[in-house]
């Protein structure tokens, strides 16, 4: 692969228009294309130019006569590439400028050349303060200006940061301690946090070079995301003669893989999930770690995969806007629509009340989001509770559990976990019991 510095800029400006102009997301572009985003740099280059996209549209359609093609999007991204490097880069100038104006023929647009050289230089000569507000969505921050109104500019800070790499140890396979030795012995610096088997690395480095990784002793979690278990388990020890675990939505099965761990192996369980290709990505992550996982596919607002055996415990981390990483996902604060969040709504509630009459009496009822938006959230949980404390009903209604952890803010029906605390990304957790009688 030619990795050569116009080679990485033009793979960070293709990968970059197709987000911007064709509505791709990151994901896809890692599966369809994953050369653009193999070198560091690019991907440092795509994700730098997605957090700060406003900004840098602005910087360049100012030096622009008028603005560019629709055919010619590329070239603009490889604008906004340029732009990224001359702002937020270390990269010299010069080098900047010749590197990405040579990226132009890669990108099979040589006339434009002449178009990058002059407005990059133009952009060099520029100064400019980048709001940090305004490099979000225009839907996305009335919603958060307004629910987090204490603190919005500190919120959006930590939407533009990078995120951390946290870990989780499988203790089925190596003690926690004796795993962070390796990594003391291997020079990776880290530090410890909530749980004994969470660990968060100092810089983020690729997977497959931490100790350990082939061999199941460690996966890839947000520390945020590992507070399932302890939530919906109370932290008490797994018994498998009593729990019995639904994880509704459950690729890529982190959550579950948790439960496993913590469990020594011996919880009973039923994974589901809705697309075939998330449940052979789930298999081939459960067998790296060493557990016998065969995810169903099904849907989690239907029952026809149900074989009427209730369940102790579900979990249901319900799909939603994401918002809550977007440190880790720029691209969901430029695709990002308000309109969809309304039909998201309907799709969680849907899942809880199709979820609950399969609940047991006495069991819990763990519903969660990576969301930081109260209509993903707390409204939903209070739809459903209304909906259930209904006339006629044939199952108890929900009683909602108080939650206190040591990081984010309580809210009506739940908690919210902030990415202002670097440790975490956005989590919401609502849990629910139903009655024993």
């Amino acid at each position: 692969m030619n990795t050569s510095s116009p080679q990485v800029r033009a793979n960070a400006a293709l990968a970059l228009d197709q987000v911007i102009s064709k509505n791709r997301t990151i994901d896809w572009i890692e599966n369809k294309h994953p050369n653009w985003m193999q070198a560091p740099v690019s991907r440092e280059i795509t994700f730098g130019s997605l957090r700060y996209l406003n900004g840098l549209k602005a910087a360049c359609d100012e030096h622009l006569d008028r603005p560019l093609r629709a055919k010619d999007s590329s070239v603009y991204a490889l604008l906004i590439v340029g732009a990224y490097q001359l702002h937020f880069m270390k990269t010299p100038k010069h080098a900047a400028i010749n590197e990405t104006v040579a990226a132009c023929k890669l990108i099979d647009r040589p006339w434009a050349s002449k178009l990058a050289n002059a407005i990059l230089r133009k952009i060099a000569k520029t100064e400019r303060s980048f709001d940090l507000m305004e490099q979000l969505h225009s839907h996305l921050r009335p919603l958060l200006e307004n629910q987090f109104s204490q603190d919005p500019t500190e919120l959006a800070n930590a939407l533009l940061s990078r995120a951390p790499m946290t870990l989780r140890v499988n203790t089925r396979v190596i003690a926690a301690d004796a795993y962070a030795d390796q990594l003391t012995q291997a020079g990776i610096p880290h530090k410890r946090a909530w749980f004994p088997e969470t660990i968060v690395l100092d810089q983020p480095m690729p997977s497959r070079g931490l100790p350990g990784y082939a061999q199941g002793e460690v996966a890839i979690q947000d520390g945020g995301a590992q507070w399932a278990h302890y939530l919906l388990f109370g932290g008490d020890e797994v018994q498998s003669s009593s729990c019995y675990l639904l994880d509704a939505c459950s690729a890529p099965g982190g959550k579950l893989f948790h439960s496993l761990e913590q469990s020594d192996g011996r919880l009973n369980f039923v994974a589901l999930e809705l697309e075939p290709s998330r449940t052979e990505t789930m298999q081939q992550i459960a067998q790296r770690l060493g557990h016998d996982v065969r995810p169903m596919v099904g849907n989690a607002s239907q029952d026809n995969w149900w074989d009427g055996k209730p369940f102790s415990h579900i979990l249901l981390d319900a799909p939603c806007s994401g918002t809550g990483t977007i440190r880790r996902h720029p691209d969901i604060n430029v695709l990002f629509r308000k309109d969809r969040l309304a039909n998201d709504q309907q799709k969680q509630l849907s899942m809880l009340n199709n979820l609950w009459p399969m609940l047991q009496p006495g069991g819990s009822l763990l519903y969660c989001t990576c969301s930081l938006l109260e209509q993903e959230n707390d409204q939903v949980i209070e739809a459903f509770v209304n909906q259930q404390e209904g006339e006629h009903r044939p199952t108890s209604p929900p009683s909602v559990q108080t939650l206190s952890l040591p990081t984010g803010q309580r809210t009506r029906f739940g908690w919210q976990l902030l990415p202002i605390d670097p440790l975490t990304d956005g989590f919401y957790f609502s849990l629910l019991h139903k009655p024993a009688s």
